[in-house]
């Protein structure tokens, strides 16, 4: 059914979760990861910002990649609360969109407050845990589970979501 899958990040932590479920969903398929912009500030704050920066990604995925027939688009942000939150949108070449949220769960108040200041939760979670490149590991809610759940596990749920309407068409189409 696809065969060439583009995902708007060469973040090892986000490709590797489009690469692990795609397979599964479409044995044989070819995953494609790509550097291209969100076009949203490095840490998006509040759910439209992070939908708009998962969208814009999986837009230029697809657009990126010749001959790709879906693209993922991978964003995490920070609410206002100071929770961190992930959305992952699918475009198909077709015109068809969908968008599917992960997990939320509250940030340490101190690293909370540095995110919602516009500083990158990466970094900030490097310095406050001594790691270097969390982001593309383990990830925040690595470091906070003590590893019991990585940010490429944290990403599978939302991207294995986002896939419904492309694995049931029949189901979603509009009526």
């Amino acid at each position: 059914m696809f065969r060439t899958i583009a995902v708007g990040s060469t973040n090892p932590a986000k490709s590797s979760a489009v690469r692990a479920l795609c397979e599964r969903a479409f044995p044989g398929c070819h995953i494609v990861a790509i550097d291209v912009p969100s076009g949203v500030p490095e840490q998006p704050i509040g759910e439209p910002e992070t939908a708009e920066g998962a969208r814009n990604r999986a837009r230029a995925a697809l657009a990126a990649v010749e001959g790709a027939q879906l693209g993922f688009g991978l964003e995490g942000g920070v609410d206002e609360e100071g929770h961190l939150i992930n959305c992952v949108a699918v475009v198909c070449a077709d015109g068809r969109e969908n968008q599917a949220w992960g997990v939320r769960f509250p940030l340490p108040p101190a690293v909370a407050a540095r995110a919602l200041r516009g500083e990158e939760l990466g970094p900030v979670m490097d310095e406050v845990s001594g790691r270097t490149e969390s982001k593309k590991s383990l990830g925040a809610v690595g470091i906070l589970t003590n590893g019991l759940f990585t940010r490429a596990d944290m990403w599978q749920g939302p991207v294995a979501c986002s896939l419904m309407p492309f694995l049931h068409p029949e189901l979603y189409a509009a009526s």
